[in-house]
């Protein structure tokens, strides 16, 4: 049976209290606190005030895994995770995973990292 392993760098943006943390995330994308609102549909000073609030666990841990598998896709190389979701794709008609996100088409983007996971290339 195969371990689920969530690694160091996810690990870091979860709150003493096991929720993720809109603040942390965005650090560790390089990402502003008006982009995870934007990601989460509200304001960068509700992010700051309550970037932890469990009413955005679930779009955070949605956001969390797909960081973790572009991670593991990187071979766990973290300055490439980051470049990876700034750097405009050609499938993407060339806009960044980022730019994809904070528009609200997240499901192109995890559907381009699930076929590069599952062996089809760019």
């Amino acid at each position: 049976m195969a371990t689920l392993r969530q690694s160091p760098i996810i690990r870091e943006t979860i709150d003493e209290s096991g929720r993720y943390d809109a603040a942390r995330l965005a650090k560790l994308l390089g990402w502003s606190l008006a982009d995870l609102g934007r990601y989460l549909e509200r304001d960068a000073s509700t992010i700051s005030r309550s970037g932890s609030a469990h009413v955005h666990q679930d779009r955070l841990a949605t956001l969390a895994a797909l960081i973790q598998e572009v991670f593991v896709l990187m071979n766990e190389d973290l300055p490439a995770t980051i470049a990876w979701f700034r750097t405009p794709v050609r499938v993407l008609d060339w806009t960044s995973p980022r730019d994809l996100i904070l528009r609200g088409d997240f499901p192109k983007v995890r559907n381009l990292v699930s076929e590069v996971h599952s062996g089809l290339s760019l």
